[in-house]
């Protein structure tokens, strides 16, 4: 019996990188995980954490469709598990500068990172309303506090999504649901790699970290845990940078 035994946790994007590694550990801890992500991956990681010995479900949906909150949620009432736990973490990030900002990019970013938001919570907050309990995380971003040129839009975006978490915690005035972000800094994931790979990006990006190391998935899954166990019950409306102390 783990501290989230009886739970439901619907993470987004937990095919890969920090999703998974937060749907895992919210698994390993007793709650039932529905992995979401936009293709059949999340159907071979779902196999894989319930041969593991935990309880999970995929949910394919492509996020920047409209009508995909409200289908998920459908879906998941039809399957008895509504989720207690709701973690934002999918996200739409195309790095351009404000010069070469496409439309295309403009469209996708704002429907993944802010109208998608905005719908998951239409859809899954009521439940957790009148059955109680929820806990709602958001997986922000460091480029909230030190963007990059070409990540411009992109940490509009998340700013935006941070901005609606924390107006509901301060709003809401539910006894035992909480609103949190989480905002990742430099962390080791198959999206980074890429970038980190250019010859001297890694090193650029060690020397804005104080504590000298990127991080990993697992680094950003403790706290999402904590947030959602009885020990971080009182933690609502917080933004917590897992960066290393990169923002400062």
């Amino acid at each position: 019996m783990g501290p989230l035994t009886g739970r439901v946790a619907l993470v987004t994007g937990a095919a890969r990188g920090i999703g998974l590694s937060i749907a895992t550990r919210l698994m390993e801890a007793g709650a039932g995980t529905v992995v979401h992500d936009r293709d059949a991956h999340a159907v071979a990681v779902a196999r894989s954490l319930s041969e593991a010995g935990g309880s999970a479900t995929a949910l394919i949906h492509d996020l920047a469709r409209p009508s995909a909150p409200s289908a998920m949620l459908a879906e998941l009432q039809a399957a008895g598990r509504e989720p207690d736990i709701l973690v934002l973490c999918a996200s739409a990030e195309i790095r351009e500068t404000l010069e070469s900002l496409s439309d295309a990019a403009i469209g996708l970013q704002s429907e993944v990172n802010v109208h998608a938001s905005a719908r998951l919570l239409q859809a899954f907050l009521p439940g957790m309303i009148s059955r109680g309990f929820g806990r709602v995380i958001a997986i922000g971003s460091v480029q909230e506090e030190r963007a990059n040129a070409d990540c411009l839009y992109y940490a509009a975006t998340k700013a935006a999504q941070t901005s609606m978490i924390l107006t509901l915690a301060r709003t809401l005035r539910a006894p035992d649901i909480t609103l949190n972000v989480i905002q990742p800094g430099a962390i080791r994931t198959d999206r980074n790699r890429a970038i980190l790979q250019q010859p001297g990006r890694e090193g650029l990006a060690l020397e804005r970290i104080p504590l000298g190391r990127l991080g990993s998935p697992a680094d950003c899954a403790g706290l999402a845990l904590l947030l959602c166990q009885p020990e971080g019950a009182y933690i609502n409306g917080a933004e917590i940078a897992v960066d290393g102390g990169m923002r400062l």
